[in-house]
C-alpha cells in the first residue's frame, strides 16, 4: 500500500469543523444571556456547595445565569474539541480521548488554541506509533479501549505539563509585570500593548496575561487599561466579519456563515468567535488582529476612555468614560483588521469536504 501524504491542512480543517458548532453555540448563548440578563450575569448567582446550589432557574436572573453557564461550559470545551478533532483526523478514534483531555488542559492552563493545536499533532503522531506495536494476541483487543487511551494520555499529557504549562506560567508572570510597569508611560502605549496582546491568541496565555494586568490596574483605580482590554477583545471577531464583506470571494461558505456569528460575539466581548479562522490561518489572522486591536486600544486609552466594568462588551459602553471615542476606536480597529486580513488572505479558497479516513484499530469484543 502506498504511503499516504501527511496533509496538515486537512487535519486542521477537520478539527475546526468540529470546533465551529461548539464555538457558535457557546458564543450565542453567552451573548443572549448578557443581552437579557445584563453584562454581569455570570455573577448573578452565588456558588454554594456546587455552582448550581443557589440557582433558581424560574427567576429572570436565574434563568439567564443558567443560559450563560451553558454557553461558558461550551466555550471551555472549544479547544478540547478542536484538539480531539485534529488528533482524530491524524490517528483515528484512539486520538479522541487524549485529544479531549489534553485539549481541555490546554484551555485551563491558558495555553489556548495554539497549545491545543500543537498537542494534537504530538498526540496523533504518538498514537500512530503505538499502533505499530507488536503485542501478544490476547491483549490486542485491549489496545483501542485501554492501552492506547491510557498510555497516550499519560505520556502526551506529561509532555504538555512538563514542557509547556510550567515554563509558560513563569514567562507569563514576568510578562504581566512588564505590562503593568508600562502604566507610568504614555496612555496610548499601554493601550496599544494591551490591545495587541488581546488580539494575539484569543483566550490563550498572552491574551489572559494582558487581561489580568488590566484587572490588576483596575483594582488600583486605573481604568484606562480595562477599556483597552475590552476593545482589544472585541475587535478581532468584528474585523474578521468585515473582512468577509470586503473580500467575500476569498472565503468558503462555512467561513462566511461562521463570520456572521462572530460579529455578535465580538460585540459581546467574546473573542473566541475568531478561533476557527485563527486556527486555520494563524500566520495571517493573528497579525491582522493584533494590528487592529493595538490601534483600537491605543486610540481608546489615548483619548481617555475608561471602563470600571471588566466585561460586557457593547452593553457596558454607556457606562464608560468617553463612550463615543470608544466606539470610534472600535470601528477604526475593526476596519483595519478587516482590510488587512481581507487583502492578505489567500485566494482560491474552496469548500473542502473531504472524506475522513478512519485508520482505526477495529474494536472487536467477543463475549464467549
Amino acid at each position: 500500500m502506498a504511503k499516504q501524504k501527511f496533509n496538515v491542512k486537512r487535519h486542521v480543517m477537520t478539527g475546526i469543523s468540529y470546533m465551529i458548532p461548539i464555538v457558535v453555540c457557546g458564543g450565542i448563548l453567552c451573548a443572549l444571556a448578557k443581552g437579557f440578563g445584563g453584562y454581569n450575569i455570570g455573577n448573578a448567582v452565588e456558588a454554594g456547595a456546587t455552582p448550581f446550589s443557589n440557582l433558581n432557574p424560574f427567576t429572570w436572573l436565574g434563568f439567564w445565569w443558567g443560559v450563560n453557564k451553558l454557553g461558558s461550559v461550551a466555550m471551555d470545551f472549544a479547544v478540547a474539541v478542536m484538539t480531539a478533532g485534529v488528533a482524530y483526523s491524524i490517528a483515528g478514534r484512539p486520538g479522541i480521548v487524549p485529544g479531549i483531555v489534553i485539549g481541555y488542559c490546554s484551555a485551563q492552563s491558558k495555553a489556548g488554541f495554539l497549545g491545543g493545536l500543537l498537542m494534537a499533532f504530538i498526540i496523533g503522531a504518538f498514537v500512530n506509533w503505538m499502533k505499530t506495536w507488536k503485542l501478544p494476541k490476547w491483549c490486542e483487543g485491549l489496545m483501542p479501549v485501554m492501552i492506547i487511551p491510557v498510555i497516550s494520555t499519560f505520556i502526551c499529557g506529561m509532555i504538555f505539563l512538563c514542557l509547556f504549562a510550567i515554563p509558560l506560567s513563569l514567562i507569563m508572570n514576568v510578562f504581566q509585570k512588564w505590562i503593568v510597569s508600562l502604566n507610568g508611560g504614555a496612555k496610548a502605549v499601554i493601550g496599544g500593548v494591551i490591545g495587541a496582546c488581546m488580539g494575539f491568541d484569543m483566550g490563550g496565555p498572552v491574551n489572559k496575561t494582558a487581561s489580568m494586568a488590566a484587572n490588576a490596574l483596575g483594582a488600583d483605580g486605573i481604568y484606562g487599561p480595562m477599556a483597552a482590554k475590552i476593545i482589544g477583545g472585541m475587535t478581532p471577531p468584528i474585523g474578521i466579519f468585515i473582512a468577509t464583506l470586503i473580500k467575500r470571494n476569498k472565503f468558503s461558505k462555512v467561513e462566511l456563515e461562521t463570520a456572521k456569528t462572530a460579529f455578535p460575539m465580538g460585540l459581546c466581548f467574546i473573542t473566541e468567535g475568531v478561533l476557527p479562522f485563527a486556527a486555520a490561518d494563524p500566520l495571517r489572522v493573528i497579525p491582522s488582529c493584533m494590528i487592529g486591536s493595538a490601534l483600537a486600544g491605543a486610540i481608546a486609552v489615548g483619548m481617555d476612555c475608561e471602563s470600571v466594568a471588566g466585561h460586557g462588551g457593547i452593553f457596558v459602553v454607556p457606562m464608560m468614560k468617553n463612550p463615543v471615542w470608544f466606539l470610534i476606536a472600535l470601528t477604526a480597529g475593526s476596519v483595519v483588521t478587516g482590510i488587512i486580513y481581507g487583502f492578505v488572505k489567500k485566494s482560491g479558497i474552496e469548500d473542502e469536504e473531504e472524506k475522513e479516513t478512519d485508520i482505526d484499530i477495529d474494536l472487536d469484543i467477543q463475549i464467549q
